[in-house]
């Protein structure tokens, strides 16, 4: 019988068994005492019909094995088991069966009608072995478990391993840039009229810069919504539809959060958003990623960022950048000089939006330009239609009045439109209208004035806000401003009678000089120029920019020093006590805290000389010297920066000197302050391993110098310490203050104590200064130009020559390679001097693999020894350069008294190695220059990589 066609019958078989067990097991419940022979023999009546089951599903299998399709053959033959089966199944049932019915004398004897069920349950069993023996059906069904566990294991890992990709994938992402600009866009969207800002798509200059590949700037005044306009732009590049694919990547600088605000962070955000939509991995971003995986900062090298930056745009379709509000990134001057170029350089366009500042036009001047200025009609309708979508329903005077004096500026003309939605007569609506401001200041100095009047609760609350709104550097929630407000210099808690009762009377009091995000709880200026208003204008806020920051600080300190700190140091589940990326979420329990633990930044812009903030940080000091429990808040866990954001204080330090902070965070007047008074300080280490103040000034905040040179420090002196808690793996332990300045690669530390004619400036300086992982190029030529010797050989090598090798070695950064070795090579640089093992700088550089620097180091007419002369392919790998024949003709042109052979160690000892050579060395007698040293050096494997 075909076993294809064999399923039926084996059905009919299991429903027959089925009959059967039914029946069996009525009789063992009905009849007491049932013989334990019929239990059996229903026990084997389950069994089989659990291989006839497992027989169907063997059918099913589209990949059954030939051999098992061959043994399910065997099975259905007529004199097989199964038919066997069947026949002994029908002998069992009773004729009464057919009518579904049985007597009660028939169910109390039917079970030993024929046979005894004993004899029946055995020859049962014995089909049953039949059965399994032909078709191996528990291997089958260990097997198949197997092969579908095999099959789940390979899915949950494939689907695991592209889970941990994409996880990971995100990591790196995040770390390259941890700021997000799509709830900024978002906003400005929800902020725009539909059809503001069009005008400027339909103007030349934008058509030009659609087209082509030069970069577009939009130069405005505080107010003339240029973020707005912005928006526009990217929205119209987003939605374009065209049939050719563009990439677009876009920031906001936001004077807001403090993140936003600095060069580094707009290239690296421009990175992630270009990296975002490219799929697969890209080779020339592993070094950042192998960064990322160290647990090591993200880069802030400007140039290397706009390198990457580059790369990462040839790899896309047509990109686009857009950088709104450039003047509000600190250091824009820096940012700009990599910005001009660059749509040249990337093939792309660049769209960015900017206040007219004279350098920044000075930088873009040869570039095409759409003022804001010079566009008044244009700004005028977007204005005409900002109004009218604000006052649907109010009379036409509004808007001509409002146009009449807005002079194309978005913020003032939004400041008014408050003060008009709060009219409730039409009386007051004319007054206001009759009345109104010229300009921003004004407006602002009578929001100011109605606040005050509002009543001396208001003005408090209003002017705490404001302070901490001016000064923030990242975004604060309403919870944390509450807080703040409860602050008391001098105080050991907060006072809760200071906060407001309803969170939101703080937005209230503040009127629209702030707006508050609901989703986020985030209370900020309601705009860039409420910022400028407060820091220039006198008010009773702050007097000045310092003023600003040594309030906040003061208060910050008050805060940290607050018994309550304590009780959450000792439970340990603040987020602010956690070494992790989660305290940047404020949580309802003392959310300030998070932010309190940074307060420190605060303290390096306090410029001006302040006896308030002195008493701050000396309690400070004082309490973290006397109260272990706040180290959790105040101290940074680890020495090294990568690891941890700085707070105040180091844990491992339990002892700091009180100049710590200053020289760490503070200003160069805080320490003459400190001085002054206590004159013994100089003489004190800053901390455990941390060296003397001279020491720490170098590392970590060189400006204070000339103030250690006013207090007669002595610039000469040695002074010991452990370079590895300043991040330098270097040998040593004790080194002068220009040694230390070379080796942190600090060009203001080192141009100010080169400038100094009492310091002494070490024969080895170039030594030292290549010995970092990272070595600046810019201190290397600064000591160059003060006389240092570049050929002066330390160890039978030159700075150039350690400098090389250490690359190879893997244990200097590759992006410093050429510049440095560019400053090395001087006029005066003999670049024919060989090292230790008679390799010249060339040699090691073709040794190394260093593309570039050969390049480099043969326009130089860098030579080579003889020990490059007998093995033809060791540098196979550069036989392809187009500078390769210039290597050939190097070596050709290479001196004779030396010759290099490849050998093999064959013995090798603690003390000596043994190597044999696969080339005979002869001398003959005839020869003027013979051979009298085989061996002059040895370079090993280890040691050299080398083809």
């Amino acid at each position: 019988m075909d076993p294809i066609t064999s399923g039926l019958t084996i059905l009919q078989l299991v429903q027959t068994i089925a009959q059967a067990s039914a029946l069996l097991y009525g009789y063992v419940a009905s009849v007491r005492d049932a013989p334990s022979a019929c239990k059996r023999l229903l026990d084997q009546c389950n069994s089989i019909r659990g291989v006839l089951t497992t027989v169907m599903e063997i059918e099913k299998d589209q990949f059954l094995p030939d051999n098992l399709r061959h043994a399910l053959s065997l099975l259905m033959t007529e004199d097989g088991p199964v038919a066997k089966l069947d026949s002994e199944l029908k002998n069992l049932l009773l004729s009464d069966l057919a009518s579904g019915k049985m007597s009660k004398k028939s169910r109390l004897t039917w079970p030993f009608k024929e046979k005894e069920a004993g004899v029946i349950a055995d020859r049962l069993k014995q089909y049953y072995v039949d059965i399994t023996a032909i078709l191996t059906i528990d291997s089958w069904n260990t097997l198949k478990e197997i092969s579908q566990g095999v099959q789940e294991l390979r899915e949950h890992s494939s689907a695991q391993k592209v889970r941990e990709k994409a996880e990971e994938r995100q990591k790196f992402l995040q770390w390259t840039s941890p700021v997000s600009c799509n709830d900024k866009h978002t906003t400005c969207h929800g902020q725009r009229n539909p059809g503001t800002g069009r005008w400027i798509f339909h103007t030349d200059e934008y058509k030009a810069w659609n087209t082509s590949e030069h970069a577009s700037l939009t130069f405005a005044t505080a107010g003339h919504g240029k973020t707005i306009l912005a928006s526009s732009v990217i929205d119209e590049i987003r939605d374009s539809g065209e049939a050719e694919p563009q990439t677009l990547g876009y920031f906001y600088c936001n004077f807001r959060d403090d993140r936003t605000t600095s060069a580094a962070a707009v290239l690296r955000s421009l990175i992630r958003e270009s990296r975002v939509q490219q799929k697969g991995d890209v080779t020339f971003l592993r070094d950042l990623w192998q960064q990322q995986r160290d647990g090591k900062p993200h880069p802030t090298n400007l140039h290397y960022l706009r390198k990457l930056l580059v790369e990462v745009l040839a790899l896309v379709r047509r990109p686009v950048l857009v950088i709104d509000a450039l003047d509000e990134c600190k250091d824009y001057s820096d940012l700009v000089r990599h910005l001009v170029n660059l749509a040249e350089d990337a093939r792309l366009r660049v769209f960015v939006t900017s206040r007219g500042e004279p350098d920044i036009q000075a930088v873009f001047h040869d570039l095409p330009t759409v003022s804001l200025k010079n566009s008044a009609e244009q700004m005028k309708a977007d204005i005409d239609l900002h109004i009218t979508e604000q006052l649907k329903n109010q009379k036409d005077t509004i808007l001509e009045k409002l146009l009449e004096k807005a002079e194309g500026m978005f913020r003032w003309v939004q400041c008014q439109l408050d003060v008009i939605m709060t009219c409730k007569r039409r009386i007051d609506i004319e007054a206001a209208l009759d009345n109104l401001p010229a300009g921003l200041d004004e407006t602002y100095d009578r929001i100011i004035q109605a606040i005050k009047q509002r009543g001396p609760s208001d003005d408090q609350i209003a002017r705490s806000c404001l302070l901490w709104l001016a000064g923030t550097f990242t975004p604060l929630t309403l919870d944390q401003l509450n807080e703040a407000m409860m602050i008391e210099v001098g105080q050991s808690d907060l006072n809760p009678d200071l906060g407001v009762m309803d969170p939101m009377d703080v937005v209230a009091a503040c009127g629209s000089l702030v707006t508050y995000n609901e989703k986020t709880r985030i209370v900020s200026l309601s705009h860039y120029s409420v910022k400028e208003y407060l820091i220039s204008r006198p008010n009773n806020i702050f007097k000045s920019i310092s003023d600003m920051h040594a309030r906040i600080c003061e208060l910050l300190i008050t805060y940290v020093l607050c018994d309550f700190v304590d009780e959450i140091c000792a439970k340990g589940e603040h987020p602010a006590i956690d070494d992790s990326d989660s305290d940047d979420e404020p949580v309802q329990d003392h959310p300030l805290l998070s932010y309190a633990c940074r307060g420190w930044k605060h303290l390096g812009h306090v410029s001006d000389e302040d006896p308030c903030i002195m008493d701050a940080l000396s309690r400070l000091n004082s309490e973290f010297r006397r109260n272990t429990k706040k180290h959790r808040v105040l101290a940074t866990a680890k020495y090294w920066r990568s690891w941890n954001e700085p707070r105040w204080l180091y844990a491992s330090d339990t002892l700091p000197s009180l100049l710590f902070i200053p020289l760490e965070h503070g200003k160069p007047w805080m320490v003459e302050f400190l001085v002054n008074q206590r004159p013994d300080l100089l003489d004190v280490d800053i901390g455990p391993g941390l060296g003397s103040p001279l020491i720490f000034a170098i590392a970590k905040n060189p400006d204070c110098l000339s103030i250690l040179l006013k207090l007669d420090v002595n610039f000469n002196q040695l002074s010991s310490f452990d370079p590895d808690l300043y991040e330098q793996n270097i040998e040593g332990d004790s080194y002068a203050p220009i040694s230390w300045a070379a080796v942190t690669g600090s060009e203001v530390a080192v141009d100010f104590l080169l400038s100094q004619t009492e310091v002494d400036v070490p024969n080895d300086i170039l030594h030292i200064a290549v010995r970092p992982n990272k070595p600046s190029h810019e201190c290397i030529r600064k000591f160059c130009q003060r006389g240092a010797d570049v050929n002066f050989t330390k160890n039978k090598a030159t700075p150039l020559h350690h400098f090389l090798f250490a690359i190879t070695l893997g244990s200097r950064d590759k992006s410093v390679l050429l510049p440095v070795v560019k400053a090395l090579v001087e006029p005066s640089c003999n670049l024919s001097l060989q090292d230790w093992s008679f390799r010249t700088v060339l040699h090691i550089a073709l040794d190394g693999h260093l593309e570039d620097v050969v390049a480099c180091l043969l326009e130089q007419n860098a030579g080579l020894s003889a020990t490059a002369t007998l093995l033809p392919d060791m540098w196979s790998w550069a036989t392809n350069k187009t500078w390769f024949p210039k290597v050939q003709a190097v070596a050709l042109a290479a001196d004779q008294p030396y010759t290099r052979i490849k050998g093999q160690v064959v013995d090798d000892t603690t003390e000596s190695k043994l190597v044999k050579f696969s080339v005979a060395a002869i001398a003959n007698r005839d020869n003027p220059n013979p051979i009298y040293a085989v061996v002059v050096s040895a370079i090993l494997d280890s040691q050299l990589s080398s083809e």
